[in-house]
């Protein structure tokens, strides 16, 4: 990983926080951040229930839903 890209990880683990919402980047679904590791990965919720591990690099933060 080069340094560009290793900055460009720690700006959006920035943006990802608990409580929050995300996107899933493949599928398109938001979902709820439950826990968010620096390890890069996070716990997250999603509407149907359940609780599963996601990698960082598969979310988006999102800011507001319409």
């Amino acid at each position: 990983m080069t340094i560009i890209e290793q900055l460009a990880f720690q700006e959006k683990l920035a943006a990802l926080i608990e409580g929050g919402k995300a996107r899933i980047k493949h599928t398109g679904q938001v979902v709820e951040l439950k826990r968010v590791s620096e390890h890069g990965i996070s716990v997250v919720s999603f509407r149907t229930g359940g609780e599963y591990f996601i990698s960082n690099k598969y979310l988006e933060p999102v800011y507001g839903i319409h």
